[in-house]
């Protein structure tokens, strides 16, 4: 028999017969499908303290252990990393130092077949850096202003801004918002819309991840308080 089927398995029986009667040998043939491994992501670069996952998916019939290794060494569990999932199939490691950086390999294997893929995680020190700001200027009153703050980060963080150390509350004359753009920097706009002398002071913009934390401030005067 060639091209085996995972439906060819069954209990097969071999009948012979002659003049002389016949005899019968019932056999069970069990079909296999091969193991097939895939590590996700491939290519993982993030910051350190930041969580790292990583799934193992493997398709085939059942049977099969997992196991996995970085840099070639068996992976334990501590208490950074835990190895989840019914099958061990889930690799995750909570606040990830730089000595987790590596390459990793989900083997999963069954009898005498082996299979296995593999993924590389690199970490950074993922501090916010403020890359792009606002600069020092005077408004004239009434006349509406914008604000802009970048940082990059591993993780990407979060901005929030404040004015002379308060923080700025969003009503119709003021608001903000922040996006992560396609490098990966998150940016955030501070809008205001009917400045009016309580709007002058230092604006301050902080951009913070699980790693720690960037500011960038400067004055924003009205040219009415300037000129007094």
């Amino acid at each position: 028999m060639t091209d085996l089927r995972l439906e060819d398995s069954g209990t097969y029986i071999c009948e012979i017969t002659n003049s002389f009667g016949s005899a019968e040998v019932t056999g069970t043939l069990i079909v296999i499908e091969k193991l097939r491994v895939t590590l996700s992501p491939k290519k993982l670069k993030t910051g350190i303290g930041s969580t790292v996952i990583l799934s193992c998916s493997i398709s085939g019939s059942p049977g099969y252990t997992v196991r996995w290794y970085r840099n070639t060494e068996p992976i334990e569990a501590d208490e950074f990393i835990s190895i989840r999932g019914t099958d061990n199939e889930t690799l995750v490691i909570s606040s990830a130092q730089k000595i987790h950086s590596g390459a990793y390999q989900c083997f999963g294997s069954r009898k005498t077949q082996t299979v296995q893929d593999y993924a590389i995680v690199v970490l950074e020190d993922g501090t916010p850096r403020i890359i792009s700001s606002f600069s020092e200027k005077v408004m004239n009153p009434g006349e509406p202003f914008s604000l802009m703050c970048s940082a990059k980060g591993a993780p990407p963080p979060t901005i929030s801004w404040t004015l002379d150390d308060e923080p700025i509350q969003r009503d119709s004359g003021h608001r903000s918002n922040q996006y992560t753009a396609s490098d990966g920097s998150t940016i955030s706009y501070m809008n205001v819309s009917s400045p009016q002398i309580l709007d002058g002071g230092v604006y301050r913009c902080s951009a913070r991840n699980s790693v720690g934390t960037a500011e960038y401030q400067a004055r924003i005067n009205d040219r009415l308080v300037s000129v007094l």
